[in-house]
């Protein structure tokens, strides 16, 4: 494969660039909107600066292109742009300033302690499998490529009720079921045991962090949740570490969309995604993908989303 060169990127090194990431403040806010979108408002709670200056900073971000920006309702959302993320000089550039920055654990603190109280604002709000996006349809199209036996299979975001990790005990020597919700987890056990079933590990774990040892699962599911990872990136990366050489990642999510009240009444913070992002987010893990399929929504009197599914397997 060739290699990237810098003339193919989207973003060029200029003065007006260096300017804008030359300040402290804006290499910050780069830094912080690189785990999720954010608010002027959240924002500024985080680096405790005045709203105005916020704004200052955002729009000379956003004129150099480093970022894009979306409404809802009376709200815009930052975060890093299209462009600054398929420009790796710059990107690469950026990063290693990150490192340089002496308040930055901090900084990232603050970031996780929003997005945790984010999750809890929203966790009773967590769609179901028969809600937005939870159309059987989907869900048969995806196991309809998985129809193997495996000897680990691993669920993330499993949910409440864990109904996948269940039909996947049923071909799995034994599954771990990981959700980041602890009553989640603790209302699985109670199913798993009630109905005899031994061979599912409930385990809570942020889909970023999973407590479990590199290359130790055949199958990784992630079915309707990174739509709801403040950092698509680093989910799909934990979910390739897990993998053996050889390895599956089952990935169904929502198609991108724009039903913006999702982000209310569900607590999506990515309005699904298409096929394009995803081969983004995947080119730099040592996997490869060997299928792709979007998924039309059901006719149905409620309504639903297309789907995209998602089949990569991990490079021996």
């Amino acid at each position: 494969m060739q290699e990237k060169t810098s003339h193919s990127e989207p973003l060029q090194p200029n003065m007006e660039l260096f300017n804008a990431i030359s300040d402290e403040t804006r290499l910050k806010i780069l830094m912080i909107l690189a785990r999720s979108e954010f608010t002027v408002n959240e924002l500024k709670e985080i680096l405790d600066i005045h709203q105005s200056n916020a704004s200052r900073h955002l729009s000379k971000l956003s004129s150099c292109g480093l970022l894009k920006d979306r409404r809802e309702g009376t709200k815009a959302f930052y975060g890093l742009s299209d462009d600054l993320y398929m420009s790796d000089s710059i990107l690469d550039m950026i990063r290693k300033a990150w490192t340089q920055l002496g308040d930055c654990d901090i900084v990232h603190s603050k970031v996780e302690g929003m997005l945790t109280q984010r999750r809890n604002n929203y966790s009773p709000k967590f769609h179901k499998l028969d809600e937005a996006g939870g159309s059987l349809k989907a869900q048969i199209s995806l196991f309809s490529k998985l129809m193997v036996p495996y000897e680990h299979a691993i669920d993330i975001g499993c949910g409440e009720g864990g109904d996948l990790s269940f039909m996947l005990a049923h071909r799995c020597e034994k599954v771990t079921a990981v959700d980041i919700q602890k009553a989640t987890i603790k209302g699985l056990t109670k199913i798993a045991k009630d109905k005899g079933v031994n061979n599912i590990r409930p385990l809570e774990a942020d889909m970023t962090k999973i407590p479990l040892p590199d290359a130790c699962a055949d199958l990784v599911l992630m079915s309707q949740v990174l739509h709801h990872a403040p950092s698509p990136g680093e989910a799909l990366q934990e979910a390739i570490r897990l993998l053996k050489p050889d390895g599956i990642l089952a990935l169904l999510d929502l198609a991108q969309h724009n039903e913006e009240e999702l982000r209310e009444t569900h607590g999506h913070i990515w309005l699904g995604f298409d096929n394009k992002r995803i081969e983004f987010l995947l080119q730099d893990l040592p996997c490869k993908i060997i299928d792709m399929e979007i998924v039309p929504s059901e006719e149905s009197e409620h309504k639903k989303l297309p789907a995209i599914c998602f089949i990569v397997q991990k490079k021996a």
